[in-house]
């Protein structure tokens, strides 16, 4: 590790050695050398990588560093991008992350030395896992001329396809961006799942923006980003019974070291809700948004939102009856999936948690069970 530069850096002996013992076990004497080599780095990804690994350390360790969301490809919400290109960035994305669950299971099942071998599930458990995966990433591999083969043989297929697709960049992306607490064979597959959550809320931040632009100068221009928005959306819902193969038990042995990190914290959810209508000041008060500061400056000082936006285009004329009743409909529609995504996360987070509390420090179910009905828009009119 005396090399500080990124191409001088052992990530693959850093990788094995968190891999073989979870993040929460590091040695520290092994911490006190990465961090030396972080104080001496000048390259992003390198010193993002260490800021990940070194979370627990520096004692800033939440559900952002958890997930390692530096160091995915995440965009800005100003990204300049056509429809196209926009479902191909996800799509490629998403390959990423499901393909490496898919691939780490047909590993463990294979017994071909797959790091995490605590509490693997049954084989029929995992055959189901992997073709949940697969049923997940079918949208995304058909955009993209992928195999649409099912099975675990489809599975095999889509390997090799990825294998071939996957640029070095891509490889050194999955490599650094999976980094778990402990030995437990679900936390990949169950850090996986957020990572993918977390692309596609991002994504669809970046439409809502979009929609948002379009309704004071063109006001029918903000349809198209909005279905698009709902597709991402719709095709998002598909990650929960894939979550829902994760074990119980797995998932309460695991989770002992991830306090301190929830997805209560999760600022691309935040921000989608944030784009969609300002939260009620009691909402922007609450522990949710203080995990996401920057978020709730931006919902304080005024952004635009979705719902403002609409409401001010009606009143301006800026709609033909026919656009304004198209992009309402999307609004409901969004608006009844983004409600359907929150009972879903409630009813996973009953089944996992029981009475638990939540891992941010948070009251866990009782706060889902409270913030699942908080209405996603106030102007929409009724359908």
């Amino acid at each position: 590790m005396d090399d500080p530069d990124e191409a001088g850096f052992p990530f693959e002996e850093v990788l094995d050695l968190y891999l073989g013992c979870g993040k929460h076990f590091v040695p520290p004497e092994v911490l006190v050398r990465l961090d030396a080599a972080r104080s001496l780095s000048q390259g992003a990804q390198l010193c993002a990588f260490l800021d990940t690994a070194l979370d627990k350390r520096d004692r800033c360790y939440d559900y952002s560093s958890y997930c390692a969301l530096a160091l995915l490809d995440l965009p800005d919400e100003t990204v300049a991008l056509t429809p196209s290109e926009i479902d191909a960035r996800r799509d490629r994305m998403l390959v990423e992350l499901l393909g490496d669950v898919i691939r780490f299971e047909l590993q463990a099942l294979d017994g071909a030395g797959a790091p995490l071998p605590q509490m693997r599930p049954a084989p029929s458990d995992a055959e189901k896992r992997v073709l949940r995966a697969l049923a997940a990433l079918r949208p995304s591999v058909g955009r993209l001329g992928g195999p649409l083969e099912t099975g675990i043989s489809g599975a095999g297929l889509l390997l090799d396809w990825r294998e071939d697709e996957l640029s070095a960049q891509a490889r050194q992306r999955m490599a650094l961006s999976l980094l778990p607490v402990h030995l437990v064979h679900d936390e990949y597959m169950f850090l996986r799942i957020l990572q993918s959550f977390e692309v596609n809320f991002a994504w669809i931040a970046v439409l809502l923006r979009r929609a948002i632009w379009a309704l004071p100068e063109e006001a029918g221009a903000a349809l198209a980003p909005l279905q698009q928005a709902n597709g991402i959306l719709r095709e998002a819902a598909r990650l929960f019974p894939l979550l829902g193969t994760m074990q119980i038990e797995a998932f309460h042995d695991f989770r002992r070291f991830t306090e301190g990190a929830s997805a209560i914290q999760s600022t691309g959810y935040k921000r989608v809700e944030a784009l969609c209508r300002r939260p009620d000041p009691e909402r922007l008060a609450s522990a949710a948004y203080s995990a996401v500061p920057d978020v709730r400056a931006r919902a304080e000082a005024g952004q635009a939102t979705l719902d403002d936006a609409f409401a001010a285009a009606c009143r301006g004329g800026q709609f033909e009856a026919s656009e304004r009743d198209a992009v309402a409909e999307e609004m409901r529609c969004f608006s009844e999936q983004l409600l359907r995504w929150r009972q879903a996360h409630y009813q996973l987070a009953r089944r996992f948690l029981g009475t638990r509390g939540g891992t941010g420090y948070t009251e866990g179910v009782p706060y889902l069970d409270a913030v699942r009905s908080v209405p996603v828009f106030r102007e929409l009119p009724e359908g």
